[in-house]
This record gives structure tokens, C-alpha cells and sequence, in this order.
């Protein structure tokens, strides 16, 4: 009998064990249900903004709130004068964020910059040279609220900045030389600048802004690569030759007054030993003219040698009367 009631008893306990356990896994369940259901509830009124983004805040397809980077922006001045938004709430805090369960939903925007990198295309510079240009710009959205509205998405967006930007650059680039498209660092990067402001000034109203606009490369085309290098040698060929032009002719000019300075030398030497000259002369005649005056004799004597010495040489033959004045010293007869 005692058999008998001791396994009764053993089955009272495993049955009140498993009742207990039943008890425990389902307070657990109900436990798991309310955070789910308090998590699902949670989310449903609430929503979190982080640093990197920007978002918007739609009730029945109407935006009525935006979390932004910068509320100061001009953009917004211009939202408020507009019937359509001048009653959506803008905020600049980000974190975590109420709203309204069911009628409410969020969009997110990012706030990094963005780039955008066309396909290269052909263009055409003034002196008609075709050039194959890449570029590319960096951009990022300012004004969600505007951006939503007119574009809607980053590939719309591109589409819109490559409409501005290449017909901008075409016409920029129409202006000048290949040359100077090439070749002058400082008038591009002035040319961009104009670029980026003129397709800003375009996409205000879309809520974007272009922080930079850049040239990867820009290069002839393929097909025409033997015409440039032919025409660039035949340039260089001209300019060869014009430099030789010059040097020939500066060559010509420097030996013109060179010979110029010479002539004007000798002259100046001519005219000094001329001078000098008949400043000798007239001291020999004066000193003649003394000497002559001192002893005419010893003075005719003197001149008669001079005479000899200038006509007779080592082969001279002279044929004279023996009574002539000029032989007289030479027969020695007084």
C-alpha cells in the first residue's frame, strides 16, 4: 500500500513541475510579445537622424517636416515666401526623432559630397580643333526639402548637372584655342570657376549645389593625332624659320654699325694722322726754314744727299751731264 501511494505522489509533483514550467515559458512569451509589440510601437512614433544624412518628414504624400544640416541656408529664405512650403517645420537636431504612427514616413538624404563622373565627349575650340574632354564634379544636396520635390533621386540629379555643365564647358571652350585649353593652367581653372557658378546659379531650385567642377584630361582624338603632329611641325617649322629671319636680320644690323663704328674710326684716325701730319711738315719746313736761314750751303748740301738717298738705289743707273748741280757732290766738285 505504501508502493502505492508514493507513486501516486511522484506523479502529483512531475505534473505541478511541468505546469510551473508551462507557467514560466509563457510569461516569457508574453514577455517577448510586449517588447516586440513596444519595439514595433516605438519605431511606429519615432525615427533617428544621423550626422551623415538629412530627412524628410512626409504626411499623405506632403512634406510638413525636415531634419537638416543647416537651416540658414539661403534656399530656405526662399521656401518661406513660396504658399506650398512656408508651413513645413525645419529643425537642425538630430538624433532621435518623433512622429505620427501610419500617416507619417521618412525619407533620408545624404549630406556627403557626391561625384559625379561624365563620359568623355568631343568638343569643339575656336580654331576648330576637335577635343576630346573628361570631367567631372563634386556636388551635394543643400536643400532636401527642394531636392524631393524637383529631382527625387542621385540619378536625376546627374542628369540634370551633365545638361548644365557640358553645355556650359561647350560653350566656355568655344571661345579659345586647343592650345590654351591645353596648355594654360590658370585659364581653365578661372574657366571652371565660371562654369561651377553659372550651373549653381542653374540648380538652386533643385536643392543642389556644385561644390567643384574639375578636368581629368583632355586630349585629340585618335583619328586626328597625324594632323596635329604634321601641323604642329609645320608651326614649328615656321616659327624656325622666323627666328632664323630674325637672326639674320639682327646679324646684318649689328654688322652694319659695326662697320659703321669702323669707318667712323678710320675716318677719326685720318683725319688725326692728317692733322699730325701737316703739324710735322710744317715743323720740319720751320725747322728747314732755320736752318736754311743758319748756313744755306750746309742746307743745300743736306738736301742733295736726301735727294740721293731717295733716287739712287743698289741698281740705279743715272745718266747726267758731269756739270748738272745734282752731281756736283758726287764728283766732288765745289
Amino acid at each position: 500500500m505504501e508502493q502505492k501511494f508514493e507513486g501516486i505522489n511522484n506523479s502529483k509533483i512531475i505534473d505541478l513541475d511541468k505546469e510551473k514550467t508551462k507557467k514560466i515559458m509563457k510569461n516569457i512569451l508574453y514577455i517577448i510579445a510586449g517588447i516586440i509589440l513596444f519595439l514595433i510601437l516605438f519605431n511606429s512614433f519615432t525615427f533617428t537622424v544621423d550626422e551623415r544624412e538629412q530627412v524628410i518628414v512626409t504626411q499623405f504624400d506632403r512634406i510638413v517636416r525636415a531634419v537638416v544640416d543647416d537651416k540658414s541656408d539661403p534656399s530656405y529664405e526662399l521656401l518661406k515666401q513660396d504658399e506650398r512650403y512656408k508651413n513645413i517645420r525645419i529643425d537642425e537636431k538630430k538624433g532621435l526623432c518623433f512622429k505620427l504612427p501610419l500617416i507619417q514616413k521618412t525619407s533620408s538624404y545624404t549630406n556627403k559630397l557626391l561625384t559625379y563622373d561624365t563620359d568623355p565627349e568631343e568638343v569643339f575650340t575656336l580654331d576648330k580643333k576637335t577635343i576630346v574632354l573628361d570631367n567631372y564634379a563634386e556636388w551635394e544636396i543643400v536643400n532636401p526639402i527642394l531636392f524631393m520635390q524637383n529631382l527625387g533621386s542621385i540619378s536625376l540629379a546627374h542628369q540634370r548637372i551633365d545638361e548644365y555643365i557640358y553645355s556650359r564647358l561647350r560653350e566656355e571652350i568655344g571661345r579659345i584655342d586647343a592650345s590654351k585649353l591645353v596648355a594654360d593652367k590658370d585659364y581653365v581653372s578661372e574657366m571652371l570657376f565660371r562654369v561651377r557658378d553659372f550651373v549653381n546659379g542653374q540648380l538652386e531650385a533643385q536643392g543642389i549645389k556644385i561644390v567643384d567642377v574639375r578636368i581629368k584630361r583632355t586630349e585629340y582624338p585618335e583619328a586626328t593625332y597625324q594632323n596635329i603632329f604634321e601641323q604642329m611641325r609645320s608651326e614649328r617649322q615656321a616659327v624656325a624659320t622666323e627666328y632664323r629671319s630674325e637672326g639674320l636680320k639682327e646679324a646684318q644690323r649689328i654688322r652694319s654699325e659695326a662697320e659703321k663704328e669702323a669707318t667712323i674710326i678710320e675716318a677719326q684716325a685720318y683725319e688725326q694722322a692728317q692733322k699730325l701730319r701737316g703739324e710735322g711738315d710744317a715743323e720740319a719746313l720751320k725747322i728747314y726754314a732755320e736752318a736754311y736761314n743758319r748756313d744755306p750751303e750746309f742746307y743745300q748740301f743736306w738736301k742733295t744727299l736726301q735727294t740721293y738717298e731717295d733716287v739712287i738705289g743698289e741698281d740705279t743707273t743715272i745718266i747726267i751731264s758731269p756739270d748738272s748741280d745734282f752731281a756736283r757732290y758726287i764728283y766732288g766738285k765745289d
